[in-house]
């Protein structure tokens, strides 16, 4: 059980597809709350209520960051600058969505910023 949450955790904060990271979120909340009615020692339940509640924190803007990162390294790998601003562009898009819903996380401001920069790179 602990080691389906620790790959659920993982997978969950390091996938580029969010539908993929979304999956995982579930498969390590139902993977706590198993591991947690089996009434495990306490330092292992205070481990793993540490770890979920830091999973729970990060989640909601890393699944952002993630998504606008795997769409940056797409939009890297194109060789015609319209289809290059066309990804770079909906991964800004992605990240301004999750400012509104978490103004001073320093994660999305730094991608937006950096989003922002490659754009008018590629413009030229």
């Amino acid at each position: 059980m602990l080691e389906i949450f620790a790959d659920s955790y993982k997978i969950a904060l390091s996938s580029k597809n969010p539908d993929t990271a979304g999956d995982r979120f579930a498969l390590a909340v139902e993977a706590y709350h198993q591991f947690m009615s089996m009434e495990p020692r306490a330092e292992s339940r205070a481990a793993l209520q540490q770890a979920m509640e830091e999973l729970v924190e990060l989640f909601p803007t890393q699944v952002v960051a993630n998504e606008a990162l795997g769409l940056r390294e797409k939009a890297r790998k194109l060789k015609t600058p319209r289809k290059q601003l066309e990804l770079l562009r909906r991964a800004s898009e992605i990240v301004n969505r999750g400012l509104t819903e978490h103004p001073s996380n320093s994660v999305l401001q730094t991608a937006v910023a950096e989003l922002q920069a490659e754009i008018s790179r590629v413009r030229g």
